[in-house]
């Protein structure tokens, strides 16, 4: 009975274009950050022309993520210049 519990609280995949709308940027440039790794993504297929699927859950805490390094850097730099 619990697994089918955990079947069903399973996050779905999306594709690109739901992705591209929550992160508020183009498919194409969220499509180019997967292929370069520099999203979390999961390609579907063989050979060069996957197609990409996302978790939302996995693109906000990469999106928490970036925005603490962005904030640690520019903490740097205040501390650089003064």
């Amino acid at each position: 009975m619990e697994h089918s519990f955990a079947l069903l609280q399973e996050e779905s995949y999306v594709d690109a274009e739901r992705a591209a709308a929550f992160l508020a940027m183009s498919r194409k440039t969220l499509l180019a950050f997967a292929r370069k790794g520099h999203v979390p993504a999961h390609p579907i297929g063989q050979g060069p022309r996957k197609i990409w699927r996302f978790r939302l859950s996995e693109l906000s805490r990469w999106l928490e993520q970036e925005a603490v390094k962005l904030d640690s850097h520019r903490g740097r730099n205040e501390r650089n210049i003064s």
